[in-house]
């Protein structure tokens, strides 16, 4: 994520307009990491600019602090209330009850962080791989496709498409790879690694099965 400072005074619109304009990149940041139930994509970025706009105008760069580092919680609390707000459940007969769902933001912080690690790890995949990942998981800038849009794109069987996956999947879990993202997730136990170890077996006696 680029790091942002940020000297807006509060009292200032065409600094505040600048500085929205400016650190937008943040919002679609936030909200491509964050789990948005079944609110749109562009209600939540709606949102979030309203985090970003509280957090312009609360923001004091005397305190030393980066621009991100205090807009993004404040981003996150923003879409965790939209998507709360989105699975409010009407009950027939009833008024509306709503969802209060207050955003743990340490857990939030720890999940982009994870979530930015994952990337690092698909991004060293090759290129084969990263292409089918890239692509089923929406990590790029389009959104996920099924197996069998993928399938149709690369002029290959949707079962090979599964299988390439599969194989990215287990490449990704390598605890020689993934030891950041496993000491991050507390998946790095010896428990851990045999079950991987278990996994890649059953995966290469399937492979030798289908030759």
């Amino acid at each position: 994520m680029r790091q942002h400072h940020s000297t807006v005074p509060a009292t200032d619109p065409s600094g505040l307009a600048t500085a929205m304009a400016e650190h937008e990149p943040l919002v679609h940041w936030v909200v491509h990491r964050q789990w948005l139930g079944g609110l749109p994509y562009d209600e939540a970025v709606q949102a979030g600019r309203i985090g970003l706009w509280r957090a312009c105008l609360g923001f004091d760069p005397a305190r030393g602090h980066r621009f991100s580092s205090y807009a993004v919680p404040i981003i996150a609390r923003a879409v965790w209330r939209a998507v709360a707000e989105a699975r409010s459940v009407m009950r027939p007969g009833t008024r509306t009850v709503r969802l209060t769902i207050e955003p743990d933001l340490e857990a939030a912080r720890d999940a982009l962080i994870a979530s930015e690690l994952l990337r690092a790890l698909v991004a060293g995949l090759p290129e084969r791989l990263r292409t089918v990942m890239v692509a089923h998981y929406g990590l790029g800038d389009g959104d996920s496709q099924t197996y069998r849009q993928i399938a149709r794109a690369r002029g290959v069987t949707r079962q090979r498409i599964q299988q390439l996956e599969l194989e990215a999947r287990l490449w990704l879990a390598d605890p020689a790879v993934s030891v950041r993202l496993r000491r991050h997730l507390e998946q790095n136990t010896v428990a851990d690694y045999q079950a991987y170890l278990a996994r890649r077996r059953a995966w290469q006696r399937a492979r030798r099965s289908r030759r």
